[in-house]
């Protein structure tokens, strides 16, 4: 596991995995980190599950920030973006993303780049092809029906996550048809990187850098960052047990 030292060079790319079944005893000590505005949130579920969930996320989150911005998790100041994603209200070039699914909640911290991350849980019982003729590009659809029988549900989920990065990195949201661009594995067997294809604009997929993150069993990650020559780091967030080094 890498340690978050809060070092991160303009050509890196630091994606955090947080375990959050290890950190649900905590989620109350972490409510004094969250600004009013998230503890009022907070207060508003009504289940525990998604209650911890958005609370421990963002409380970590807070930490992470602080580390790269050298000051204490609560003296972090987030504001809303036009597009609804959250981002500091300071002057920084400090860019996030965070996504979270059942148990596991993952954040991307970079240096002056847009930057999308997704993460999911595979479920068992969802109907891929179904989805995937529905919403996705027809080279997205062929290469899914490429994949072995036991492999559909879990590719589909790869591609999907993918998709959903390069969305959240654009900051276009629902008004970007899944359709008008394909995101595939690529054809180096061994490799994380992903291949991107903008039907409309085939100088926007040279923006682009994007990855298959590897977080764990039944979680499929992905990770769309602006520019071409990035380096992504990927590290899990000490259990909450362990000590939180300075």
């Amino acid at each position: 596991m890498q340690h978050l030292d809060g070092v991160l060079p303009d050509d890196e790319v630091h994606v955090w995995h947080v375990d959050l079944v290890a950190w649900d005893k905590e989620a109350d000590s972490l409510l004094e980190l969250l600004s009013a505005e998230e503890q009022e949130r907070t207060a508003r579920f009504k289940f525990p599950g998604p209650r911890n969930q958005y609370l421990i996320s963002r409380a970590l989150l807070r930490r992470a920030l602080g580390r790269y911005l050298k000051i204490e998790a609560r003296e972090v100041r987030l504001r809303t973006a036009k597009n609804g994603k959250p981002e500091l209200a300071s002057d920084s070039d400090l860019r996030f993303n965070l996504s979270h699914t059942q148990g596991a909640t993952i954040f991307a911290i970079t240096r002056k780049r847009r930057v999308g991350v997704d993460i999911e849980r595979t479920r068992k019982d969802t109907n891929a092809m179904e989805l995937a003729e529905r919403f996705f590009s027809r080279p997205e659809v062929q290469w899914l029906r490429s994949q072995p029988a036991s492999e559909v549900i879990a590719s589909f989920f790869s591609c999907w996550t993918a998709k959903e990065a390069y969305i959240k990195a654009q900051g276009e949201g629902l008004s970007m048809p899944l359709s008008s661009f394909g995101v595939v594995p690529s054809p180096a067997a061994a490799s994380s990187k992903l291949q991107l294809e903008v039907y409309d604009d085939p100088e926007e997929s040279k923006r682009w850098s994007m990855w298959r993150l590897d977080i764990g069993p039944d979680l499929r990650a992905a990770l769309a960052v602006d520019g071409e020559s990035c380096r992504v780091r990927v590290g899990k967030w000490p259990q909450a047990d362990a000590p939180d080094r300075e």
